[in-house]
């Protein structure tokens, strides 16, 4: 007969040991791979993360799998992280490290990556946000980002997307902004300047 008692006591701790290669992960890279978790807690893995992701919910976390190829979905390669599930909000920024102007580079910077196949000549990253920011804070906060897996710098001088947008960033939802802040801009501009065809187009 099943001891229930030992099967709940036994599953806990692959919670416990989930939870722990998950958030104290020994390489560089946060997370951990799916054949780690196979590896240590057996071929059940995929149901204790179930598990796991509702006890994270009450701690306003959630469980983020990362593949490496979208249109092969294997699991054992796969990458799970532990992210918050509800946005940052602008009273967030301090505690987290960042400044609002960064966050704004970095998400000028991530939508223009992502029309460029996620990678793009450094010095044409920085010409592009000269319009808005100066080269110094620019450069400064490209090299936190970078630090930070934001982004990556190559060693032939571009600018590529890093492994924490793959996990932190929802992507159609950053193009989608951007594509409606260009709207409200060109609808701006409709109404200063009015219909007539005689005003000069800036």
């Amino acid at each position: 007969m099943v001891d229930v008692s030992e099967e709940l006591a036994k599953f806990e701790k692959k919670l416990a040991i989930a939870t722990t290669l998950i958030l104290m992960a020994g390489h560089r890279t946060p997370g951990v791979r799916g054949w780690e978790l196979r590896r240590r807690i057996g071929k059940d893995y995929q149901r204790v993360l179930e598990v796991l992701n509702d006890r994270f919910k009450d701690l306003g976390l959630m469980l983020k799998i990362v593949y490496d190829d979208e249109n092969v979905k294997d699991f054992d390669r796969a990458r799970i992280y532990a992210v918050v599930s509800e946005p940052i909000t602008t009273s967030d920024l301090p505690t987290i490290g960042y400044r609002l102007d960064e966050l704004a580079i970095l998400s000028a910077t991530l939508a223009y990556l992502f029309t460029k196949s996620d990678k793009a000549p450094m010095n044409e990253v920085v010409e592009v946000l000269e319009s808005k920011f100066q080269k110094w804070v620019i450069e400064s906060t490209i090299d936190k980002l970078v630090r930070r897996g934001y982004l990556t710098k190559t060693d032939d001088g571009f600018l590529m997307v890093g492994w924490r947008v793959k996990v932190e960033v929802d992507r159609q939802a950053l193009l989608k902004a951007f594509a409606s802040m260009g709207q409200q801009e060109e609808a701006s501009s409709d109404t200063v300047q009015g219909p007539s065809s005689s005003q000069p187009q800036l």
